[in-house]
C-alpha cells in the first residue's frame, strides 16, 4: 500500500515573523549596545523608568505590588534607571549561573516575588513599554527577557 505525503507547509515570507510582525530590518537585541540604542539610550531609559513608575502609582491593577514600595518612589526610579541602563547596555546580564540572580533592588527582601506580584510588575514594565516609542520587536524582546528573570525570582511557596 501506498502512502501519499501531501505537504502542506506554510511558508512565512521572510518579512513576516511568526509573530505577525512585519520587519525588514532584523536587529540582534542579544548585545548590549543595540539593546541600549534601540532604548534610546539614557534618555529612553529615564523615559522608561519615568512610565514604570507612573504606572505603579496609578494603575489599581497592580496594588498587589505597590504596597511593596515606599510612598516616594525615587529610590526605586533611581535602582530602575541603573538596572535597565546596566542590563540593556550588556554590563549585568539578567541571570549567570556563576553570579547568581540580579534584578532591580539591592534590598533583599524585595527579591522574591508571589505570582501575583510577578504578574503586576510585568503588567507594569510592559504597559510602560507600550508607551515608548521603541521597535515592536524590541519591546517584545525585552519583556521575553524580564519575564525569563522574573519567573526566576518568584517565590516557590504554594501560596504564590
Amino acid at each position: 500500500m501506498k502512502h501519499r505525503v501531501l505537504e502542506s507547509v506554510t511558508v512565512i515570507p521572510p518579512e513576516r515573523d511568526i509573530s505577525d510582525i512585519v520587519s525588514l530590518d532584523i536587529k540582534d537585541y542579544s548585545k548590549g549596545q543595540n539593546r541600549l540604542n534601540a532604548a534610546g539610550g539614557q534618555a529612553g531609559i529615564c523615559q522608561l523608568a519615568d512610565a514604570f513608575c507612573h504606572c505603579l502609582d496609578t494603575l489599581p491593577e497592580v496594588a498587589v505590588l505597590r504596597q511593596k514600595y515606599p510612598d516616594d518612589l525615587a529610590e526605586f526610579h533611581q535602582s530602575l534607571q541603573a538596572f535597565l541602563k546596566a542590563w540593556m547596555s550588556g554590563e549585568t546580564p539578567l541571570y549567570t549561573k556563576s553570579n547568581g540572580r540580579r534584578y532591580l533592588s539591592a534590598n533583599r527582601k524585595r527579591l522574591r516575588l508571589t505570582t501575583a506580584e510577578k504578574n503586576a510588575w510585568l503588567y507594569c514594565m510592559q504597559k510602560a513599554l507600550d508607551a515608548q516609542p521603541y521597535d515592536e520587536v524590541f519591546k517584545r524582546y525585552v519583556m521575553v527577557q524580564l519575564g525569563l528573570a522574573a519567573e526566576m525570582i518568584r517565590n516557590p511557596s504554594p501560596e504564590s
